[in-house]
């Protein structure tokens, strides 16, 4: 899935190229197959790529939003969803929105990722997760981010930085 452009859309980078290096980057995730973290981020769906900054011919910052609609496996035994899928989509869509901003980026690893619980999210409830690139050097991108549930409230918010290379 990917979005149309507000017409204001006035960025160097085309939407087609954000929304493929996004693609690419949840594929790459996906090819991990790693037993617990897979399951979740095979579900994430692509909802926006919203810019939010460029300079020259690059982009330097962008919000990158997906839904998912949570599955009983991605829950505790309360039936809310747990701390580690949590942790594991602020993670997965933090590194996606840093291959939107920095054009080339490879070996993506967090160093740092600190997740916050404001309320729980149920079996079945649809939330987005929102995860805004502050800002890309040639090496470390800085991310913040939330998870809402179908009445946008906010569940979940967290802080990440993530090392790359070029």
């Amino acid at each position: 899935m990917s979005f149309t452009a507000p017409e204001s859309y006035n960025y160097p980078v085309s939407v087609d190229e954000l929304t493929r290096r996004a693609h690419a980057q949840h594929k790459e995730l996906l090819s991990a197959n790693v037993k617990l973290t897979t399951p979740p981020i095979s579900r994430l769906q692509l909802i926006s790529i919203q810019p939010t900054g460029s300079k020259d011919t690059r982009i330097t910052g962008a919000v990158v939003t997906y839904c998912l609609t949570v599955d009983p496996a991605d829950c505790n035994t309360w039936g809310a969803i747990h701390g580690g899928c949590v942790f594991t989509l602020c993670n997965a869509v933090g590194k996606i929105a840093t291959a939107v901003v920095a054009c080339g980026a490879k070996n993506i690893v967090s160093t740092d990722l600190t997740t916050n619980y404001l309320a729980g999210v149920r079996v079945g409830a649809t939330v987005t997760i929102e995860i805004e690139c502050l800002r890309a050097t040639k090496s470390i991108a800085f991310l913040r981010g939330c998870i809402k549930d179908s009445n946008r409230n906010t569940c979940y918010i967290c802080v990440q930085n993530v090392s790359f290379q070029l």
